[in-house]
C-alpha cells in the first residue's frame, strides 16, 4: 500500500509538471501512468504543441525550458482567408515582445519533465499500472491497481481526454463532434517561412503552418472533413504537395510533405464539474478544444501551476490541508478560462464555416478593421500569448526592482 498527500493519476505534459511544481513542497507526492515511461531519443517532431510566453515563463522557472533543443520562436502571424479580403496579422516586434510564442516537439517535452523529476526524492512515478477502480472520499481517496493499493489527500485527474479518473468518479461532461479531423505533417517549404506562423480558412475549415527551426521546414495541421481528410492521408505525395501548395495559395512556394501523414479527430470536451470530494481535473481531463489557435497545451499548463499556487498555499508544518473551499476556487478560476476559449472557438468555427456572401463581406471588413485598430490587436495578442493579470504566479513576467 503506497500512502500520498498528493496522487496524480496521469503522467504526460500536464501531470509530470505539476508534479515538479510541487517536488519541494514538503509533500509525499505519486504519479501513476498506465502507459510507459518516457524513453530519450531523437525528436521526431511527429506531433508538436505551440506555447505561448506565459507557458514558456513557467518551464524556464522549473528548469525544463532550456533542457529542450526544439523550441523554434515564431516572430509574425498572419491569418487570412482564402477567398475574400480578410486579413490580420501580428507582429512581435511592433508589439516589444520577445515572440509570440514557440514550438515544442511533445515527446520532448514529457522527456524533460521526467527526466528533471529523477533529482526529486519526495516524488514517487509509477509506470504501467493498470488501474482498476477508482474511489474519492472527504477523508481520502483511494486507486487500486494490479500492483497494489494507493491512498492520497488529494487525487488529480491528469489522464487526457478519455480520462478514466473522470469515467470513475462519474463526473459530468459535455462533448460535441468539431465534424472534422485534423491532418499532420512535417512539410518542407520552396521559401522561407521567416519564423511567421500563417493561418488560412479554407470553405472546409482552417489549415495552419507552424514554423520550425530550419527555415524551410513547417508543421501543418491541416482541419478538414473527415472524409477528405482520410483522401488526403491515402494519396500519393505528389497529389497531396499540389493540394496542399494550392490550399495555402503557394504562400511559400510548392511544398513537399517529408513526414508520414495522419488525421485524428476534433471534439470539444467540457467536463460540467471539475471537483469530486477530494478530486479534481486538470488540462484535457476537463477540457479538450479546437486547435485552430493552438492554446490546448498552453490551457493546460495554466491548471496545474493554478492548482499548484492553491496547493501550496494550503501547505502548513509539511501537512496538505484539503478544503472544498479553496478546490473550488481552483474550479472557478481555470474553469472560466476554458469556458472562454471553448466559446472563442467555436464562433470562430461557426463564423469561418458560413458561406454565404453577406457573411463573408462582415468577416472581412471585421478583420480588416481589427487589423487597423492596434489598441484592440494588442488586447488580442496580450490575451494569445500569456501576457494577462490573471496568470498563476509562476507564469507572470518577472518583477523587476529598482530599489
Amino acid at each position: 500500500m503506497n500512502e500520498s498527500d498528493l496522487l496524480i493519476v496521469g503522467a504526460g505534459s500536464a501531470g509530470l509538471t505539476l508534479a515538479l511544481l510541487l517536488a519541494n513542497s514538503g509533500l509525499k507526492i505519486s504519479v501513476l501512468e498506465q502507459g510507459p515511461a518516457p524513453t530519450t531519443g531523437p525528436v521526431t517532431l511527429k506531433r508538436v504543441s505551440a506555447l505561448n510566453l506565459a507557458s514558456e515563463r513557467l518551464l524556464t522557472r522549473l528548469g525544463v525550458w532550456q533542457q529542450l533543443t526544439a523550441k523554434p520562436a515564431y516572430q509574425a502571424m498572419s491569418v487570412w482567408e482564402a477567398d475574400s479580403f480578410a486579413k490580420i496579422s501580428f507582429d512581435a516586434q511592433t508589439s516589444q515582445l520577445p515572440s509570440l510564442g514557440s514550438l515544442v516537439d511533445n515527446e520532448e517535452l514529457r522527456q524533460a519533465l521526467y527526466q528533471q523529476l529523477q533529482g526529486c526524492p519526495a516524488v514517487r512515478l509509477d509506470f504501467n499500472a493498470r488501474i482498476q477502480s477508482i474511489s474519492a472520499g472527504a477523508a481520502q481517496n483511494l486507486v487500486s491497481t494490479e500492483q497494489g493499493v494507493y491512498l492520497s489527500r488529494l487525487l488529480v485527474g491528469a489522464d487526457g481526454a478519455n480520462s478514466l479518473v473522470r469515467r470513475e468518479l462519474k463526473m459530468p461532461q459535455r462533448f460535441w463532434d468539431y465534424d472534422h479531423h485534423a491532418i499532420v505533417a512535417l512539410v518542407k517549404t520552396s521559401e522561407p517561412h521567416q519564423a511567421t506562423a500563417r493561418q488560412v480558412f479554407l470553405p472546409t475549415g482552417p489549415l495552419a503552418l507552424l514554423p520550425m527551426a530550419d527555415p524551410h521546414l513547417v508543421s501543418i495541421v491541416w482541419s478538414t472533413s473527415p472524409e477528405q481528410a482520410s483522401t488526403l492521408c491515402e494519396v500519393d505525395a505528389n497529389l497531396f504537395n499540389q493540394q496542399l501548395t494550392a490550399a495555402c495559395q503557394s504562400v511559400l512556394g510548392p511544398l513537399d510533405v517529408v513526414s508520414p501523414r495522419s488525421s485524428y479527430p476534433l471534439r470539444m470536451r467540457y467536463s460540467t464539474r471539475w471537483v469530486e470530494q477530494n478530486a479534481v481535473l486538470v488540462a484535457d481531463a476537463a477540457h479538450t478544444i479546437h486547435p485552430l489557435a493552438g492554446q490546448g497545451m498552453n490551457l493546460g499548463l495554466m491548471d496545474v501551476a493554478a492548482l499548484a499556487e492553491l496547493i501550496l498555499a494550503n501547505v502548513s508544518g509539511g501537512k496538505l490541508t484539503v478544503e472544498t473551499r479553496w478546490l473550488r476556487q481552483y474550479e472557478r478560476w481555470r474553469k472560466a478560462e476554458a469556458q472562454q476559449m471553448i466559446v472563442l472557438m467555436e464562433a470562430f468555427k461557426r463564423g469561418f464555416m458560413a458561406q454565404n456572401p453577406v457573411a463573408k463581406l462582415v468577416r472581412a471588413v471585421g478583420m480588416r478593421a481589427v487589423d487597423r485598430l492596434p489598441l484592440l490587436k494588442e488586447q488580442l495578442l496580450a490575451a494569445a500569448v500569456g501576457e494577462r493579470d490573471d496568470l498563476p504566479q509562476q507564469a507572470r513576467p518577472a518583477v523587476i526592482s529598482y530599489s
